[in-house]
C-alpha cells in the first residue's frame, strides 16, 4: 500500500503504467485451485469497434482487445482486454475485464425473504431517532411489498437482548402484529452490540431447517448509534464471534446470510460495523448521518434485497496457453474453497466488472491468429427460471511480430480501473488519517482526483461521480475532529460501495445500476409516507 501514496501524488501523465497498482487480491501464479472451464467455444477473432472519447487522446498501451459475450436470456458474461494484439518477442502483462450483467427484475419473481432487524434501543436512541426508526420499521413491514412467504423478526438490544418478534410470516395478520410490536419499542440503557448481533443470527440459524430450502434470501439488518459497552467489547473478538455464527447459520440454512450494518451519527465504531458487514455474503455498511437519513438508508438496502434475480453467483478464472498465468485479481473478493470468486446474490441490473491481470510469456514465433489466453465460468441460481445458470466465456489475443500502433482506448475498462483505484485510494487515505496524518490522507484523495482527470474515461458518468466523491471527502479531512466524526465513516462506506459496485443512500444518481429502479421507488414511497402523515395514518 505504501507505494500508492507516491503514485497518486506523482506524475499523472504516466497512466499507461497503471497496471502496476499495488495491494490487489493475489492468485497463485499457476492458479491451481481454480477449476478449468470445460467445453468453451473459441472466441470470435474480430476486434469490435470501440469509440474514442472526443477530445481525449488515445493513450498507448490502453487499447481495446477482443470482446466475447455469451449467456442467454438472463445473466451475461463478457470478456474484454486492454490490448488485442501483443508483440510475440517479449513477455507481457495484460489487463482483462470480466463483466457480469444481471437481468432486470422479472416481475414479481423473487426469492422469499427472511430478514431479522436488529435494533439498538439504548438510552441515546430517544427522541427523533427512535421515532424515525420505528416509522422506518413500520414502513418495512407495511410498504415493502412483503407477502405471506416472507418472514420478519425483530431483535432489540440495550444492556440486554430481547427477541421482540420471532420470525413470522408477513401475511396480513403477520404485518399487523409486527406493526404493533414495533410501536411498543422504547429506549433503554447501554449497548450490548455483540449480544444483539449474535441473537439475530441465531434466529435465522434456528429457523433455517424449517424453511425447507436454501433458496430464500436471508439477511440481518443491524442498526446502532453507539459503541459496544456491554457484552463483547473488543472489535476483533466481536467480529470473530459473529463471523463464526454466520458461517454456522449459513450452513444450517443451506445458503448465505448477509449482514447489513447501519451506523448512526458521530459516535458509532465504523471499523467494527464495516468489518461485520464484510463477514460474508452481500452485506454493506451504511453511514447514517442524520435521523432523516434512517428511512433512506433502510430503503436502499431493502430495495436491493427485494430485487434479487440470481443467487450464490461465483466466477471461476483460468489462464490458458503455455506459460500464461493469472497474476492478480484487482479489487476485494471473497473466495470459494475451489478458488472461484464469490460474487454473492445479484440484484436486478447488477454489474460486476472483475479486472484480471494476466502474465503472458515471450513466444518462440509470431502467432497472428488470435489464441485463447483466459477462460471464465459464471455460475448462479437463476430465480426466474428456478434453475442454475452456467455461462462460459473465452478471451483471445493475437501475437504478431510487432504490436499494432494506434489501437483506441477501451473506455469501459478504463472507467472500471478508475473505480478500483479510487476504492484503493480511499482505503489508503483512511489508513493515513486513522494514524493522525489527516493531511496526507487528504493529499491522497486529491491525487486520485487528478489521476481520474488524466484518464481516457474522465468524462464518463462513473468517473465524474468518483471525482466528486473524492472532492467531498477532502472537505471531511480538514482536521482530526472532522475526520473522526464524519470523514472516516463516509470514506469507509463509499469505499465499500465501490468495491461492490452498489450504491448507498448517499451515492449520486446513476453511479451504479444495481437495483436502481427498485431502490428509487422504495425511497420515494417511504419518504412520501413519512412526510405526508407518518406510518400512523395507515
Amino acid at each position: 500500500m505504501g507505494n500508492l501514496v507516491d503514485k497518486l501524488m506523482g506524475n499523472f501523465t504516466s497512466r499507461p503504467q497503471r497496471s502496476a497498482a499495488p495491494t490487489f487480491d493475489r492468485l497463485d501464479a499457476a492458479v491451481p485451485n481454480v477449476a478449468a472451464v470445460p467445453n468453451v467455444a473459441a472466441a470470435a477473432a474480430a476486434v469490435p469497434t470501440v469509440a474514442v472519447v472526443p477530445g481525449v487522446p488515445v493513450v498507448p498501451g490502453i487499447v481495446p482487445g477482443p470482446t466475447t459475450e455469451t449467456g442467454g436470456e438472463q445473466v451475461t458474461l463478457r470478456a474484454t482486454a486492454e490490448r488485442g494484439a501483443l508483440a510475440s518477442d517479449a513477455p507481457h502483462k495484460l489487463l482483462a475485464m470480466l463483466s457480469v450483467k444481471a437481468p432486470a427484475a422479472a416481475g414479481a419473481a423473487r426469492p422469499p425473504m427472511d430478514v431479522v432487524c436488529c435494533i439498538d434501543k439504548s438510552g441515546s436512541m430517544h427522541g427523533e431517532k427512535m421515532k424515525l426508526m420505528k416509522q422506518t420499521l413500520e414502513l418495512l413491514v407495511k410498504r415493502t411489498g412483503l407477502t405471506a412467504d416472507d418472514r420478519i423478526a425483530l431483535v432489540c438490544f440495550d444492556s440486554g437482548v430481547t427477541l421482540e418478534l420471532p420470525l413470522a410470516e408477513m401475511g396480513a395478520d403477520g404485518r399487523a402484529n409486527a406493526a404493533r410490536v414495533v410501536k411498543a419499542v422504547r429506549p433503554g440503557s447501554t449497548t450490548n452490540l455483540s449480544g444483539g448481533a449474535l441473537k439475530a443470527v441465531d434466529v435465522l440459524h434456528n429457523n433455517g431447517a424449517a424453511a425447507g430450502n436454501g433458496k430464500r434470501t436471508r439477511a440481518v439488518m443491524l442498526f446502532t448509534d453507539g459503541l459496544a459497552n456491554e457484552g463483547i467489547r473488543d472489535t476483533v473478538k466481536l467480529v470473530g464471534a459473529v463471523r463464526g455464527a454466520l458461517a454456522a447459520a449459513s450452513k444450517a440454512c443451506g445458503g448465505e446470510i448477509s449482514l447489513f450494518t447501519f451506523g448512526f451519527g458521530a459516535d458509532h465504531d465504523e471499523n467494527c460495523l464495516r468489518a461485520l458487514a464484510s463477514c460474508q455474503g452481500s452485506g454493506q455498511y451504511y453511514y447514517v448521518q442524520t435521523a432523516e437519513d434512517i428511512p433512506s438508508a433502510f430503503a436502499d438496502c431493502l430495495g436491493g434485497l427485494t430485487s434479487i434475480v440470481a443467487q450464490n453467483a461465483t466466477l471461476s478464472i483460468e489462464a490458458t496457453g503455455a506459460g500464461a498465468s493469472v497474476s492478480r485479481v484487482l479489487g476485494a473478493y471473497a473466495r470459494e474453497s475451489s478458488g472461484a470468486l464469490a460474487l454473492g446474490d445479484l440484484f436486478a441490473d447488477d454489474e460486476k466488472d472483475v479486472l484480471v491481470e494476466l502474465a503472458l510469456p515471450k513466444l518462440a514465433a509470431p502467432a497472428a491468429a488470435p489464441a485463447a489466453v483466459l477462460r471464465a465460468t459464471l455460475r448462479a441460481f437463476n430465480v426466474a427460471r428456478s434453475a442454475p445458470d452456467v455461462v462460459d466465456v473465452e478471451l483471445s489475443v493475437s501475437r504478431p511480430l510487432h504490436e499494432p500502433a494506434g489501437q483506441p482506448v477501451d473506455i469501459a475498462l478504463d472507467e472500471q480501473r478508475n473505480r478500483v483505484e479510487t476504492a484503493e485510494a480511499m482505503e489508503e487515505a483512511a489508513r493515513l488519517a486513522d494514524t493522525g496524518d489527516v493531511a496526507a490522507g487528504r493529499k491522497v484523495l486529491s491525487g486520485m482526483r487528478a489521476r481520474i482527470a488524466e484518464s481516457a474515461s474522465a468524462r464518463r458518468a462513473l468517473s465524474t461521480n468518483l471525482t466528486h466523491e473524492c472532492m467531498q471527502l477532502e472537505g471531511a479531512y480538514r482536521d482530526v475532529r472532522e475526520y473522526r466524526s464524519v470523514g472516516s465513516k463516509m470514506t469507509k462506506m463509499q469505499m465499500m460501495s465501490h468495491q461492490k459496485q452498489r450504491t448507498s443512500h448517499m451515492s449520486a444518481q446513476g453511479t451504479y445500476a444495481s437495483a436502481a429502479k427498485r431502490k428509487a421507488s422504495l425511497k420515494s414511497h417511504w419518504m412520501s409516507s413519512i412526510n405526508a402523515a407518518g406510518s400512523d395514518s395507515e
